[in-house]
């Protein structure tokens, strides 16, 4: 056997508590300067500890919790001390809360600031967002006449389709319109042209005797516009109103000019 392996056996064999390893009396007494804590935990010999009175603590660190309490290491242990210590704590904690107004117990505590030195309050970007005001001012081609129109607040007329040809026109202001020809018009005329109901092209379908619905229209307020029929020949007549306020999808649009002529000449 190597001096190596036999090194290794006595090692092992003084970890697991061999008698040749318990060392001697000066490593395993707590008051020598030699002591070996290590050589008090692998020996077999129960230690009796020198100081008879000497107090257990639960681990070291309500061992340096303690001491740190009382005021260090180089301090004499004592429990009356210690709860000495612990009323006057209470006592003074108690004597602050009485001090505190009453309204301060319900709130919460806040961070005093001197004015330089508070919190910078960060304000929120406003989100760039586009609306149909603002792509009307990068419109083009005839949507960029309509809008030197609606500008100069001129009297526009336009064109409205049936389905099978021109329905007739309506004249008014325009207040807004879009890329799709959808446009809102004020001081609205309008006039189209229609055949009699005796040769209508449309069979219309009456369910009973017609009602007069102008008291319950009343009653809601809804104001219908009275509308002006004059005769167009044999089959046809010749129907206008005037509307404060008329929305037109573009789908119905056929042309949109400027009215020379004005709204008083569909009066007469």
């Amino acid at each position: 056997m190597s001096e190596s392996d036999e090194s290794g056996s006595n090692s092992s064999r003084g970890r697991h508590g061999d008698s040749s390893s318990d060392g001697s009396p000066n490593e395993l007494d707590p008051t020598s300067a030699g002591f070996k804590p290590l050589r008090v935990l692998y020996s077999r010999k129960p230690q009796a500890v020198p100081v008879p009175g000497a107090r257990l603590h639960d681990n070291v660190g309500t061992f340096e919790s303690r001491f740190g309490q009382l005021g260090g290491f180089h301090q004499q242990y004592s429990d009356e001390r210690l709860k000495e210590i612990h009323q006057a704590r209470a006592a003074t904690s108690k004597r602050a809360q009485m001090q505190l107004p009453s309204s301060s117990s319900s709130e919460m505590p806040q961070r005093r600031f001197l004015p330089h030195q508070g919190m910078i309050k960060a304000e929120k970007p406003a989100k760039f967002s586009r609306n149909i005001l603002m792509k009307l001012e990068k419109t083009e081609g005839p949507l960029e006449r309509m809008r030197s129109w609606m500008r100069e607040r001129v009297r526009v007329k336009v064109y409205t389709r049936k389905q099978n040809g021109i329905r007739g026109y309506v004249t008014g202001f325009v207040e807004v319109f879009d890329k799709h020809w959808n446009m809102a018009l004020v001081d609205v005329y309008e006039s189209w042209k229609r055949r009699k109901y005796r040769y209508s092209e449309n069979k219309l379908c009456v369910l009973g005797q017609p009602q007069d619905c102008s008291e319950l229209l009343t009653k809601m307020g809804i104001q219908v516009p009275e509308v002006s029929v004059r005769s167009a020949g044999r089959k046809y007549v010749m129907c206008s109103r005037r509307v404060p306020k008329l929305m037109i999808r573009g789908e119905q649009v056929v042309l949109v000019t400027r009215d020379n002529d004005g709204a008083e000449k569909g009066d007469t």
